[in-house]
C-alpha cells in the first residue's frame, strides 16, 4: 500500500503542490528515468502563452463581476462633466443567482451494487462517500469551484490525501489551473497533461524538500525572472510593479514559482519543479479503480470556442453590462444638461457659448433670440434601450420563479412549473456542474480503496441523540487454541468493493411541500372527526420542518412511556378491583353463614317452644281430663 509523504501544500485553504507521493513501485511500475527539465518546461510556457488572450479576458470577467467595469479613459470623461461614476452591476446577482439554485437544491452520491448480494456494501459505499463529503466541506468547495467555471470560466479541484490517510478536497484557484492548450473537451478528459502553478516563498518550499534546499536558494539567488507576463493571470499577488515579480522569480521577495504537472507519457506521471530544477518526479501516486496511475485532477470549463479558448457565463453578459452602464449614463447626462437653439436670428443678442453657459445654470437667464431645446426623444429613447438592456440580462439569469421573488400566493405547482422553465436555458451549466461532481466523487472513491485498509470507523449521521457507526475493514477473528486468535476475513473491506457511482439530485421543491402540508393542515382542521383520526405524529412526519424525525422519536417515547405508566395504572386497579372483590365476598359468606347460625337457632327455638307448648298443652289436656267425672252411658261401652 502506498504510503503518501507530508503534504505540499503552504496552508490548508489551497492545494499547493500534491498531497501526497509515491515511489515508483508503489505503482507495480519499473523505475523511469528523470523527466526532461525543459520538456516540462515547455508544456507549462505553450499553456501559458497559448492561452493568453482567453485568460485576459477571464480577467476581465472577474473585474465585471466585482463592479470594476469602467476603464480609466471613461472615469475621466465623466469627471470632466462633474457626473458621478454610477456602475449598475447586473452580472453579479445573475451570477449569485445562478450560484444559489444550487446551494438551495440537493445533491448526493449514491453508490450502486454491480451484483445482487452486494447490496450491503453498495450502502457501505455511500456512507463512505457522504462522510469524505463532510469532512471537507464539499458543498462550499463545489460552490467556489462553480464560482471559477461560472466567471473565469475553468474550475478545478484536486482528491488526494493528507499525511492521516484521509481523502481531501480542494479547489484548484483558476489563475493556478493550467491545462494543454490544444485540450478540446469542456472537461479536459483529451488532456495531454494538467498542473499547478502556484507562487511560494523559497523557505516554504526548502522545508517541504530539504534535500532541495541548496538548488532553491541558488535559483531565487541566479536564476532569471524571464520578464513581466502579458497578461496577469500567472503574476505574483498583489501586484508591487515590474521590478519585483516575473514569470519565475521575485528576488525581492525571495518567492518563486513551483509547477506541480500531471502529464500522460503511456501512463500518468507527476513532476515537480521550479525554473532551474526537478524537485521531484515519478508516476502519478494516485491510482484509478483498475490499479493503473491516475491524474487526481478534476477540471471542467463552462463552454469552449472553435480555437479551443475557454470562457464562462460573464463573458456573454459583459456587452449588455456595457450598454446598461453607457444608457444610464447618457440619459443622466442628458437630464443634467440642456441644449439651446436660436429662435429668432434677427434678435440674437449673445453668441452661442455665453447662451450655452447660461442654460446649463439652474437660474440662467435665456437671452432674446434664443430658447431651451427639447430632448425628450432622446431620453425617452435611452431609457427604452436602457429597459431593454435590463430585460435582456435577466434573460441570462435564472427567472424571478427560480429566486423566490413571485407573487407569494402564486400556487406551488405554478411556481414549480416557471422554475422548470427558467433552468432550460442554464441545463448545459448545471449538467457540466454536475458532470464534475461525479468524476469528484468517482475520484474520492478511488482514494478510499486505494488508501484506507486499516480498521477505523465513521460517523454517518449528524444527529447527537442517535449517532450511528460504520465499522470498515473490521476483521473477523476467531478463537484458538491457548488464547490465539485466527483472522478468518474482513467485513467492510472497502479495498474489495466493486460499485458504481452516481450522483442523486433534487432541486429545490420546498414551495411545493409547504402548499401540500397547508393543504392537509386545512382538512384535518375542517372536522373534528378528522382531527381525532390524525396524530400529531402524522403531521410532522409530513412536514418539512429541520429535525422532524428526532421530534418525532421523542413523541414516540414520550407516547410509549404514557402507555406503559396507564397500562400500569389499570394492573393496579384491577389488582385492587380483585381484592375489594375478595373482601365483599367473604363479608357476604360471614353474613350468609351469620343469617343460616341465626335461622337454625331460630328454628330450633321454635321447634322447641313448639314442643314445650305441644308438653303444656298435653299436660293441660290430662289435667283437664282428671277433672271431668265420668258420666254413665256416655261413651260407654254401651253407650
Amino acid at each position: 500500500m502506498a504510503t503518501p509523504a507530508a503534504s505540499t501544500s503552504v496552508d490548508d485553504s489551497v492545494p499547493g503542490l500534491a498531497d501526497a507521493s509515491a515511489s515508483a513501485t508503489d505503482s507495480l511500475i519499473a523505475p523511469a528515468p528523470a523527466p526532461d527539465l525543459e520538456k516540462l518546461k515547455r508544456y507549462f510556457t505553450e499553456a501559458r502563452q497559448l492561452t493568453e488572450i482567453a485568460r485576459t479576458k477571464s480577467l476581465q470577467a472577474i473585474d465585471y463581476y466585482h463592479t470594476d467595469q469602467l476603464t480609466p479613459q471613461q472615469i475621466e470623461e465623466l469627471r470632466k462633466r462633474h457626473q458621478p461614476e454610477i456602475v449598475i452591476n447586473r452580472i453579479k446577482p445573475a451570477i449569485n443567482g445562478i450560484v444559489g439554485v444550487i446551494e438551495r437544491g440537493r445533491s448526493d452520491p449514491r453508490a450502486w451494487p454491480r451484483e445482487p448480494e452486494k447490496a450491503d456494501q453498495a450502502d457501505v459505499a455511500t456512507d463512505v462517500l457522504r462522510y469524505v463529503a463532510g469532512q471537507n466541506r464539499f458543498k462550499q468547495v463545489k460552490s467556489d469551484c462553480f464560482f471559477d467555471m461560472l466567471i473565469p470560466g475553468t474550475m478545478a479541484a484536486i482528491v488526494g490525501v493528507d499525511p492521516d490517510l484521509q481523502v481531501t478536497v480542494t479547489q484548484i484557484r483558476w489563475e493556478e489551473f493550467f491545462g494543454d492548450p490544444r485540450s478540446r473537451r469542456k472537461d479536459w478528459l483529451d488532456a495531454r497533461y494538467l498542473g499547478i502553478a502556484k507562487w511560494m516563498y523559497a523557505d516554504d518550499a526548502a522545508a517541504m524538500y530539504p534535500d532541495k534546499q541548496r538548488a532553491i536558494e541558488s535559483t531565487i539567488d541566479s536564476g532569471t525572472g524571464g520578464g513581466i507576463l502579458p497578461d496577469q493571470s500567472y503574476q505574483d499577488r498583489p501586484y508591487q510593479g515590474a521590478a519585483t515579480g516575473g514569470a519565475w522569480v521575485d528576488h525581492r521577495q525571495r518567492r518563486l514559482m513551483v509547477v506541480e504537472i500531471y502529464y500522460r507519457e503511456g501512463t500518468w506521471k507527476r513532476a515537480v519543479f521550479t525554473v532551474t530544477d526537478i524537485l521531484e518526479a515519478g508516476p502519478s501516486p494516485y491510482l484509478d479503480h483498475q490499479g493503473r496511475p491516475d491524474c487526481p485532477i478534476v477540471a471542467r470549463s463552462a463552454y469552449v470556442r472553435r480555437d479551443n479558448m475557454r470562457y464562462g457565463a460573464v463573458w456573454d453578459m459583459i456587452p449588455v453590462q456595457d450598454e446598461i452602464n453607457q444608457r444610464r449614463s447618457k440619459a443622466l447626462h442628458t437630464l443634467m444638461t440642456n441644449r439651446v437653439q436660436a429662435r429668432d436670428p434677427m434678435a440674437m443678442g449673445q453668441d452661442a457659448e455665453t447662451v450655452r453657459a447660461e442654460a446649463a445654470r439652474p437660474d440662467g437667464v435665456i437671452p432674446p433670440g434664443w430658447e431651451i431645446a427639447p430632448n425628450e426623444a432622446e431620453l425617452a429613447g435611452n431609457m427604452e434601450l436602457l429597459q431593454e438592456a435590463k430585460a435582456e440580462m435577466e434573460r441570462m439569469a435564472p427567472n424571478p420563479a427560480m429566486l423566490g421573488r413571485e407573487e407569494t400566493d402564486a400556487s406551488g405547482r405554478a411556481l414549480q412549473a416557471r422554475q422548470q422553465a427558467g433552468l432550460i436555458e442554464l441545463a448545459p451549466i448545471y449538467a457540466g456542474l454536475e458532470d464534475w461532481e461525479l468524476r469528484v466523487y468517482r475520484q474520492v472513491w478511488g482514494r478510499v480503496k486505494q488508501y484506507w485498509r486499516a480498521p477505523q470507523f465513521i460517523r454517518v449521521t449528524d444527529d447527537e441523540n442517535t449517532p450511528k457507526f460504520v465499522g470498515l475493514n473490521q476483521p473477523i477473528v476467531r478463537p484458538m487454541g491457548f488464547g490465539g486468535q485466527a483472522v478468518l476475513g474482513y467485513e467492510n473491506a472497502v479495498g474489495e468493493m466493486d460499485v458504481d457511482i452516481e450522483i442523486d439530485t433534487m432541486a429545490d421543491v420546498g414551495t411545493i411541500a409547504q402548499e401540500q402540508f397547508q393543504e392537509v393542515i386545512r382538512l384535518v382542521g375542517a372536522s373534528p372527526v378528522y382531527q381525532q383520526q390524525v396524530s400529531i405524529v402524522q403531521l410532522l412526519q409530513l412536514s418539512s420542518i429541520p429535525h422532524k424525525h428526532s421530534l418525532v422519536d421523542q413523541l414516540k417515547q414520550a407516547a410509549e412511556a404514557g402507555q406503559q405508566q396507564r397500562a400500569q395504572a389499570q394492573q393496579l386497579e384491577a389488582q385492587h378491583l380483585e381484592a375489594r372483590t375478595h373482601e365483599a365476598g367473604a363479608s357476604a359468606l360471614d353474613h350468609v353463614a351469620s343469617g343460616q347460625s341465626k335461622l337454625i337457632k331460630a328454628q330450633v327455638e321454635a321447634h322447641t317452644l313448639h314442643a314445650d307448648r305441644v308438653a303444656l298443652a298435653v299436660q293441660a289436656g290430662v289435667a283437664a281430663q282428671q277433672r271431668i267425672p265420668e258420666m254413665p252411658g256416655a261413651l260407654g261401652p254401651e253407650g
